[in-house]
């Protein structure tokens, strides 16, 4: 369970005061819906919560001393140490929580390869939603674990569902336990903090924390040697690729992927041919309608068509 003080304990404390105070009087949203604080220079902190509700901070205007001093707690007073992960423009911190930042980029050969003169700073709040999954275990898991592709617009619970998916076949819940390897190219599913995961993916999962999805699916079958592999928001060509292989190697798969429908992902190029005996087996559709995490549908899929 995420801990406010994990979030106060970065800010300044004229900053962490307000926070505290917003977030913890009774009857107003309260901790377990805050999902953002926004940082930028010479502007107020604006609180956001997840029914899109926001909190303008007027009297408190953020100096380069606030961002200096969120940027040293942050990084434990190294930016060096945490080059690689300022330059893919985010930090994970104990508790899960996900700090994003952007200022001026520095380029080499026509690539970012770190920031300087950070500015902006999005303090992304981490909440688990364990049993969010239960209504979808028995369907992709009767009869053994089927192949699944979770779809989802942005924003709309991809991946606390597919966290929580892992989290029931990891341990076992509803289902015949299984060992799972993620590959956590955005540390967003196990959210590891000098490697080890904040959330809760069950006994039986290995992580591969900022791998590349491509690289990382074939690197952990070799290693690991898992039953399935879960990885969050597929999209390019190598992934696909990366996904036939470990099929093709008797591994399961299970993974997430932006779009607004089922129509919509079996009309892509890149996933022709993936849905199926040899691909995915079944389909979960989010969306926002109830709240994030909402099922909308659950489909299987067979020979190619639903």
């Amino acid at each position: 369970m995420s801990d406010l003080k994990e979030i106060t304990c970065l800010l300044p404390e004229r900053l962490k005061r307000i926070v505290e105070t917003e977030v913890m009087v009774p009857g107003k949203n309260g901790f377990c819906k805050l999902s953002e604080i926004r940082i930028r220079i010479n502007r107020p902190a604006i609180l956001m919560y997840n029914n899109n509700e926001e909190k303008v901070i007027e009297n408190i205007k953020i100096t380069s001393d606030d961002i200096a001093y969120i940027i040293q707690m942050v990084t434990r007073y190294s930016m060096y140490a945490y080059q690689d992960s300022i330059r893919q423009g985010y930090v994970t911190v104990k508790g899960g929580h996900r700090i994003g930042v952007a200022g001026q980029a520095i380029t080499r050969d026509g690539h970012i390869c770190g920031q300087k003169y950070i500015s902006y700073i999005n303090i992304r709040v981490a909440h688990e939603v364990v049993g969010c999954a239960d209504e979808i275990i028995d369907f992709i898991c009767s009869g053994g674990f089927k192949n699944t592709l979770v779809v989802s617009p942005p924003g709309c619970g991809k991946t606390t569902i597919l966290r929580d998916i892992i989290r029931h076949i990891s341990y076992g819940i509803g289902c015949v336990p299984l060992k799972v390897a993620i590959v956590d190219e955005r540390s967003e599913i196990a959210s590891s903090h000098v490697g080890i995961p904040q959330n809760d993916i069950g006994i039986r999962t290995d992580v591969l924390d900022m791998g590349l999805k491509s690289e990382g699916m074939i690197m952990l079958v070799r290693s690991m040697s898992p039953q399935v592999v879960a990885v969050d928001e597929i999209g390019s060509m190598e992934d696909v690729m990366a996904i036939k292989q470990i099929i093709n190697c008797g591994c399961h798969i299970l993974a997430s992927i932006h779009g607004y429908g089922i129509a919509d992902c079996m009309n892509r190029r890149e996933l022709a041919g993936m849905f199926g005996a040899n691909g995915f087996e079944r389909i979960v559709v989010l969306s926002d309608k109830n709240g994030a995490g909402t099922i909308e549908e659950m489909r299987a899929v067979k020979n190619g068509g639903l």
